[in-house]
């Protein structure tokens, strides 16, 4: 697909510098703006006032585009002071899990948010804290967790994004993993 051109126009007086090429072929020559000062003396204008090169320089240039991650560009680190393993009145982990059964990415998330804010304390939950669990559980990591965590707020309303950093577990997340965990107990009972 070729480039559109670009193309700017200079007047000053009775002088006129026209520059047309692809985008970075004229923000080249915006660059060599000293040079347009003796461009417009010889096409007999008369001098800017004020240097071209300042004007041009004040301009703002265009924001970038941010980029998406591409696949596996997300990496985490474990957090290793995470005490995953339980005490006399809190269950390990992996019992934890699996006494709740999640299915899906979501359910896992919500999971380990509330054994984290609610069982263990933690005060910051992040990203990397859901994914030590992940791992110390030994289920397959989300390929995008970032993306995962804002699905099960969005889609689901059991945690709470708003500070990534802090992630939180919501009412509706609580009641989820309290009492309609594991999903085949809720129809046994039914």
């Amino acid at each position: 697909m070729a480039e559109t051109p670009t193309k700017i126009r200079i007047t000053v007086g009775n002088a006129t510098i026209e520059i047309e090429g692809s985008q970075d072929y004229v923000e080249k020559k915006l660059g060599e703006a000293e040079s347009f000062e003796g461009l417009i003396r010889k096409a007999g204008g008369a001098a800017p006032t004020a240097p071209v090169a300042a004007k041009v320089k004040s301009r703002k240039a265009k924001p970038e585009r941010r980029k998406r991650p591409t696949k596996g560009g997300e990496s985490y680190k474990l957090v290793s002071n995470l005490k995953l393993s339980g005490t006399d009145d809190i269950p390990p982990l992996k019992d934890f899990y699996k006494e709740k059964s999640p299915t899906n990415a979501q359910e896992c998330n919500a999971v380990f948010t509330y054994y984290l804010k609610k069982m263990l304390k933690t005060d910051k939950v992040g990203i990397e804290h859901i994914y030590t669990c992940y791992k110390a559980v030994g289920v397959k990591v989300p390929g995008r967790l970032y993306q995962s965590l804002l699905d099960t707020q969005n889609r689901k309303g059991t945690i709470i994004t708003s500070d990534i950093k802090d992630l939180g577990i919501s009412t509706i997340g609580e009641n989820f993993v309290e009492q309609e965990l594991p999903k085949s107990h809720k129809s046994n009972n039914a």
